[in-house]
């Protein structure tokens, strides 16, 4: 009987109104939110493919940019 009494307070304050969870959106700024720059080059000689894979490169690091900043937002950075 006395575990009964010790026990029953925990059932009645299990019935209390349900808790509503609501997800929290991390900040994300807006220059990362925005498409990097890929060039519409036609390469025509040897220099233009050149000039073009460096357009290339800055784009690719531009985006890899881009990930780490917002993996870091949502706390899986380095």
């Amino acid at each position: 009987m006395r575990s009964l009494i010790l026990t029953l307070p925990i059932f009645l304050a299990a019935c209390d109104p349900r808790t509503e969870y609501v997800t929290v959106a991390p900040f994300v700024a807006a220059e990362l939110l925005v498409s990097c720059p890929i060039s519409d080059r036609v390469a025509q000689t040897y220099r233009d493919l050149a000039v073009l894979a460096k357009e290339h490169l800055r784009s690719a690091e531009c985006a890899n940019g881009k990930v780490e900043a917002v993996a870091k937002v949502l706390g899986k950075g380095r």
